[in-house]
C-alpha cells in the first residue's frame, strides 16, 4: 500500500469510529444515587421507567415466602430399611441357634433395639414361629418407611423427629401384630428412628419460587413530556437514578473504553473487507478508489442514519424505529450495481453491525439489535432486488422490496414487543419511507458515482442500449446493414454469456457498439452496400485493408468522444484481436506474392474478458452463417464449432479466461440462436392473375404459362453473383 492509501485508511478508520462513538461523548449529568441534584432535571419524552430496586425486593420477598418442598432422604430410608432388616435376622439367627433359652437371651441383649425388652418378651419373641417373623418385618417395614418417607408425616428437621416416632408407634399398636413384636418394634423406632427423614427438594423449591416471582407484577412510573423528574438540590434516590438512567441523562463512568472497543470493531471489519476483497473481488482491491466508493457510501449512510435517529418522535419506543430509516439498502444496492453482489453482501453485514454500535454504543442493547436486525435485512433484500437488473424500473421495484421487508419486521417486533396498533402503524410508514428513499437515492446517486469513479453499472448499460442514443441512432440511419449485423451479434452473444455466466448486459451493449466506427465509411462494408457498385474493385487491396482494419481506431475514437465505458471501449478494440483480413491478404499475395501480412493485420489487443471473446466469436460466426445458402440446422452447426476452433487455434482466446467446456456451451447456445434465425422457409407457388382466372372460366382454351416460384423469379443477389461473398469475405469487411 502506498502512504496515500494508508492515509486514506486511516481517515476512514477515524470517521468511522468518530460517528459510531460520538454518543458516548455527548453532554451529560455527572451524578450518584444519593447525592442532591445540582439542577432541575425534566422528562425528555413521555417514558415509563420501571422502579428496578423495588421489584428486584418485591421478588426476593416473594421467592422467600415460598417455603421449601421436601422430599424422602434416599439414605436416611436407605438406612433405616438396612437397620429393621437386620434386626428381625438378629432374631431369627437366634431362634435357630442351638443356645439354650438364657444363652440367647443374653445374646440379644447385646444387640440394638433388644437391650431394654424384658425377659418375657425376650422369650416370647423366640418362641415366634419364622412365618410370624416375617410377617412382623414386612408389617413394620410398612409402617416406619411408609411414614418415614412420606413428605406429609416424614421429619423435616431435629424438632420433628419426636413427632415422627409417635405417629410410627401409633400405627404400629394399631396394627395387628403380637403385643412382643409391638414392643420390639417400638424399641426400634426409640432408639433407632433418631433423625430427619426428609431433605429439602431444590428443583421443586426453585420451580415454586420462580412460579412465586413471575406473579410479581413491576412497579412502573410514568413520566410526562416536560414533567419534573428531580429538582435542584433533591437527593437522587435509587427510583429517580433509574429514571435518569433510562432517559439516558446520567455520563457513564468512562466512554474512552467503549469508545476503544468500537474502535477495534470497526479496525477488524475493514481489515476483513480489505481482504475479502483481494480474494473474492480481485478488480475491487486492485482499483483501490472502488474501496474509497466502499467507504465513502458507509460514511454517508451512517451520517445519515444519525440524523434520523436523532429525530424525537415523542416516545422511547417510536425513538428505536426512526432506525429504519437507515439508508443501508441504498449502500447495499448501489455497491451491487457497481461492484457486484459478492462484495456488497460483506458490506451489508458490515454496515449492519456498524447500525448497531451506532444505534447503542453504550451497551448494545435491545435498540442496537433492532437496527442491526432492520439493517441487515434490507440491505441483503437491496441486493436480491438489483442482483440481475433487466431495467431501471427495477430499482423501483427493488425498494418496493425493501419497504414491504421492513413492514414485516416491524409487525414481528410489534408481536414480541408488544407495541400499541398506532405505534405499529407510524413504524410501517418508516418502513415505506426507507423503501422510496432508496429507490430515489440509488437513481440519483448513481450516475454521480458512476461518473466520479469511473465504473459502468447496469443502469448505464441500459441507457446505452437504448435504440434512441446518439450513437445508435446514427447506425441505423447511416448503416442500417451495420445496425442489424449489430444487434444480432448482440443476441448471439447475450445468450452464450447467460449460458457461461458472464454479463449479459454488458455482452449485448458492447455489441450493438461493436462496430460503429463503420460510420465513418460505411459504403466500405459489404452490409451497408445496397447498390451492385462495390468500391473495393476500384482500389488496392493494401488500401481496402486498410479501411477495414481502421474501423477498430474510428470506432475507439467516437467512444471517446461519446464517453462510453472503458469496458464497451475494450470490447471495440479487442473485437477483431490481432486476427487478419485474410479476403485482401490472399487478393494481394494473387497481385505480389511476397507481400508482407503485417500491412493486412489488425492492430487491437486480445480479448481479455469472456465478453471481449464473445463478441469477437458472434461476430465471426454471425457474419459466415449470413453468407452460406445452405442454413439447415446441421450446416450452421458444422461452420460454428468449425470458426470457433479457428480462432481458438489463431490463439485470440489466449488471453482471456474461456474453458473448453464454455467453447462447447457458446458453440450450442449460437446454433440455437441461428437455427431461429435462419430457418427454413416454404415456398409458395405464384397465384394466377384474375384476367387469366376469368379466361380459364370462359373456356378460351389459351395455354397457360406454368406458374413460377418465388425463388425462380428472384434474381441472384450481388452477394451470390460476385466472387469471394464467402464467410472469409464477410469477415474481412468487418
Amino acid at each position: 500500500m502506498t502512504k496515500y492509501q494508508i492515509a486514506l485508511f486511516l481517515l476512514f478508520f477515524i470517521l468511522l469510529t468518530a460517528i459510531l462513538a460520538s454518543d458516548l461523548f455527548q453532554s451529560k449529568l455527572n451524578i450518584e444515587s444519593g447525592e442532591p441534584s445540582p439542577e432541575l432535571i425534566t422528562a425528555p419524552y413521555e417514558k415509563k421507567v420501571t422502579d428496578l430496586a423495588k421489584f428486584q425486593e418485591e421478588q426476593k420477598a416473594a421467592a422467600n415466602a415460598v417455603g421449601p418442598v421436601y422430599m424422602a432422604d434416599d439414605d436416611q430410608i436407605s438406612n433405616l430399611s438396612k437397620d429393621l432388616d437386620r434386626t428381625f435376622e438378629i432374631l431369627a439367627d437366634q431362634k435357630d441357634s442351638k443356645d439354650s433359652l438364657t444363652e440367647k437371651m443374653d445374646e440379644l441383649r447385646k444387640k440394638v433395639p433388644y437391650s431394654e425388652l424384658s425377659n418375657s418378651t425376650l422369650e416370647a419373641l423366640l418362641n415366634l414361629s419364622d412365618h410370624e417373623i416375617v410377617s412382623a418385618s414386612g408389617t413394620s417395614s410398612v409402617v416406619i418407611l411408609g411414614i418415614a418417607s412420606d413428605a406429609e408425616t416424614g421429619a423435616r428437621y431435629q424438632a420433628e423427629v419426636s413427632l415422627l416416632q409417635d405417629r410410627m408407634s401409633e400405627q404400629i399398636n394399631q396394627s395387628n401384630v403380637t403385643e412382643p413384636v409391638k414392643e420390639l418394634i417400638n424399641e426400634f423406632i426409640e432408639q433407632c428412628v433418631i433423625k430427619p427423614t426428609l431433605t429439602i427438594d431444590e428443583e421443586a423449591t426453585k420451580k415454586m419460587q420462580d412460579i412465586a416471582i413471575s406473579k410479581v407484577k413491576p412497579s412502573i412510573r410514568t413520566y410526562r413530556e416536560n414533567e419534573k423528574i428531580i429538582g435542584p438540590g433533591e437527593i437522587v434516590d435509587d427510583q429517580i437514578y433509574q429514571a435518569l438512567q433510562a432517559y439516558g441523562l446520567i455520563k457513564v463512568e468512562s466512554p474512552w473504553k467503549p469508545a476503544s472497543g468500537i474502535a477495534m470493531i470497526v479496525l477488524v471489519s475493514m481489515i476483513i473487507l480489505i481482504f475479502f476483497a483481494y480474494q473474492f473481488s480481485p478488480d475491487t482491491f486492485t482499483h483501490w478508489q472502488r474501496m474509497v466508493l466502499i467507504g465513502l457510501l458507509m460514511i454517508v449512510a451512517l451520517a445519515m442514519g444519525k440524523a434520523f435517529m436523532a429525530i424525537s418522535l415523542g416516545d422511547n419506543d417510536l425513538n428505536t424505529l426512526t432506525a429504519i430509516l437507515i439508508p443501508a439498502a441504498w449502500v447495499t444496492m448501489t455497491v451491487t450495481l457497481l461492484l457486484g453482489v459478492k462484495i456488497a453482501v460483506l458490506v451489508g453485514v458490515i454496515l449492519a453491525i456498524f447500525t448497531g454500535m451506532m444505534a447503542d454504543p453504550g451497551n448494545m442493547g435491545a435498540a442496537g439489535s433492532l437496527a442491526a436486525l432492520f439493517s441487515l435485512l434490507s440491505g441483503i433484500v437491496g441486493i436480491q432486488g438489483v442482483a440481475k437488473l433487466d431495467r431501471r424500473s427495477e430499482l423501483a421495484r427493488a425498494g418496493l422490496f425493501v419497504a414491504l421487508v421492513n413492514i414485516a419486521l416491524v409487525s414481528g417486533v410489534a408481536l414480541i414487543l408488544q407495541i400499541s396498533p398506532t405505534d405499529w402503524l407510524i413504524g410501517c410508514m418508516l418502513s415505506v419511507a426507507n423503501g422510496f428513499l432508496t429507490s430515489v437515492l440509488t437513481m440519483g446517486v448513481l450516475p454521480w458515482l458512476e461518473q466520479g469513479f469511473n465504473i459502468t453499472s447496469a443502469v448505464r448499460l441500459l441507457e446505452l442500449s437504448n435504440p434512441n442514443a446518439p450513437l445508435l441512432k446514427s447506425l441505423l440511419i447511416e448503416a442500417p446493414g451495420t445496425y442489424h449485423h449489430s444487434v444480432l451479434v448482440g443476441n448471439l452473444a447475450e445468450t452464450a454469456a447467460e449460458e457461461i455466466k458472464a454479463d449479459p448486459v454488458l455482452v449485448r451493449v458492447g455489441a450493438l457498439y461493436h462496430d460503429i466506427g463503420k460510420l465513418k465509411r460505411p459504403y466500405f462494408f459489404i452490409e451497408n452496400q445496397f447498390s451492385k457498385d462495390n468500391p473495393h474493385e476500384k482500389i488496392a487491396p493494401t488500401l481496402s485493408s486498410l479501411i477495414i482494419i481502421s474501423h477498430i481506431k474510428d470506432g475507439l475514437e467516437m467512444a471517446k468522444e461519446h464517453k462510453l465505458p472503458s469496458n464497451i471501449q475494450d470490447i471495440i478494440a479487442q473485437h477483431h484481436g490481432d486476427s487478419t483480413a485474410s479476403f485482401f491478404y490472399h487478393k494481394a499475395l494473387e497481385e505480389n506474392p511476397d507481400i508482407s501480412e503485417e500491412a493486412f493485420r489488425y492492430d487491437g489487443q486480445r480479448p481479455q474478458s469472456k465478453e471481449a471473446a464473445l463478441v469477437l466469436l458472434a461476430d465471426n460466426v454471425e457474419a459466415a452463417v449470413r453468407s452460406q445458402k445452405d442454413s439447415s440446422p446441421g450446416k450452421i452447426e458444422g461452420l460454428v464449432r468449425k470458426i470457433i476452433k479457428e480462432k481458438f487455434d489463431e490463439g485470440l482466446l489466449d488471453q482471456c479466461d474461456l474453458t473448453f467446456k464454455d467453447l462447447d456451451k457458446i458453440s450450442i447456445a449460437f446454433v440455437k440462436v441461428l437455427s431461429g434465425i435462419f430457418h427454413s422457409r416454404i415456398e409458395y407457388p405464384e397465384l394466377p392473375s384474375a384476367k387469366t382466372k376469368v379466361a380459364e372460366e370462359a373456356g378460351t382454351g389459351q395455354k397457360q404459362e406454368e406458374p413460377k416460384t418465388q425463388k425462380e423469379n428472384e434474381s441472384p443477389t450481388k452477394q451470390d453473383s460476385e466472387p469471394g461473398s464467402s464467410s472469409e469475405k464477410n469477415n474481412s469487411h468487418g
